[in-house]
């Protein structure tokens, strides 16, 4: 009885260390196969579904290894060149939310298909910088007034469509402490009453960071309204669509909502020829058109990119509106999709993004008799912003 037991014993043994040894064979042969597959994957420089351009191999060299960059970089480039990335991303939110969790990559999976990017920490003393520089930019123009329009983000203004538990920043109060150290030097725009009077409509995309242009529509309102524009001018306009199948930003960083496609719409006037001609001139690439809109956007991943074709460090847009006021525009991608409303008022707009000008802006107010300058940024982008004092203060050193 006791021979039996231990022969059985000895066979359940020998079965468990086949199995352990398939399993061993079976995981050297996948990872084989994993380590042989990303050898042959072709690298991409560009991912459609993230809407990112991807980390490169990195050059090895021996600056590159003494100070640990070239395997932090080569690691990156593993992350974003791994075989079948985009299955893997897929598959990791997918499982993350079975788990409960409703973020990822700092954006909320909120309600109604809502993606809302989370409620950015000032960097404190780049902001402070930035802030200084923009009130001695305007003492350096007394007599040009100057604005500061600042956009709440979706979670601040759609906070009861972030998931349940989810606790974000107070932008409010950070917008408070933006507007006391700009000390009345320039004045503010409040378009947070604006955008919170219209939460319940479609004032912000779903799978987007930027407003929709109803929302840069009321953002315009409350900017007219500080600007005292004479709205007389103002050209009647209607909402047209330009696509069904907008999948924006943040679904591609976050993974969510990937399958979910929402409409576009651009304001243009109700009756054909009754609003100003443009021609829009993108200055360092030396490009012109006769449009605000670059419709070939819309076949491509970022089709918010359609207004004004992107971001461009320097674009110079002239109307043939009747006035001669001149507009520059210190901005992010939001004033993209507000300029249209402007042209009426304006006989010429600049806008410089400083996060690709290099040029003097000096030269801007001197050369071209600007009559008023305008900071419009969306509050994420502001607060992290390390290019603002940069460009500012270049009028001061040249």
């Amino acid at each position: 009885m006791e021979e039996r037991r231990k022969r059985r014993r000895n066979s359940r043994n020998k079965r468990a260390k086949s199995r352990k040894l398939w399993m061993a064979r079976m995981f050297l042969i996948l990872l084989f196969l994993i380590c042989l597959l990303n050898i042959v994957w072709p690298s991409r420089e560009f991912s459609e579904k993230e809407n990112r351009m991807l980390e490169q191999k990195p050059e090895l060299t021996l600056s590159g290894i003494e100070s640990g960059r070239f395997m932090e970089q080569y690691e990156s480039y593993q992350s974003d060149q791994i075989a079948g990335r985009d299955l893997w991303v897929q598959l990791k939110t997918r499982v993350d939310l079975l788990m409960g969790k409703r973020e990822s990559n700092g954006v909320y999976k909120g309600k109604s298909k809502y993606l809302m990017e989370d409620i950015k920490t000032p960097n404190q003393e780049q902001m402070e910088h930035n802030l200084a520089s923009m009130c001695s930019f305007q003492e350096a123009y007394p007599d040009i007034p100057m604005y500061m329009m600042l956009v709440p983000n979706a979670a601040n203004v759609l906070s009861d469509k972030l998931p349940s538990f989810a606790v974000t920043r107070d932008q409010d109060k950070d917008f408070a402490e933006i507007q006391k150290a700009l000390k009345g030097h320039l004045t503010w725009v409040d378009v947070s009453s604006a955008m919170k009077d219209h939460k319940s409509e479609n004032i912000y995309y779903h799978t987007d960071h930027h407003w929709t242009s109803l929302g840069a529509k009321y953002g315009y309102e409350a900017l007219a309204e500080a600007l005292q524009l004479d709205t007389s001018k103002e050209v009647e306009l209607k909402p047209y669509a330009v696509s069904d199948s907008f999948n924006g930003t943040l679904s591609a960083t976050s993974g969510y909502e990937t399958g979910y496609e929402e409409p576009m719409y651009v304001y243009l006037p109700k009756e054909e020829g009754t609003g100003p001609e443009v021609v829009v001139s993108y200055v360092e690439e030396q490009e012109k058109k006769a449009t605000l809109y670059d419709t070939s956007k819309l076949k491509e991943k970022d089709k918010y990119a359609m207004f004004l074709g992107g971001n461009s460090g320097l674009i110079d847009i002239r109307t043939t509106a009747d006035s001669t006021d001149r507009l520059l525009i210190v901005k992010d991608s939001y004033a993209n999709s507000l300029v249209p409303f402007l042209t009426p008022y304006y006989r010429e707009i600049f806008m410089v993004d400083p996060r690709y000008y290099y040029g003097d802006i000096h030269e801007i107010m001197e050369n071209n008799k600007i009559t008023s300058v305008l900071f419009l940024y969306n509050g994420n982008t502001f607060v992290e912003d390390n290019s603002i004092s940069g460009v500012l203060e270049n009028a001061e050193t040249e």
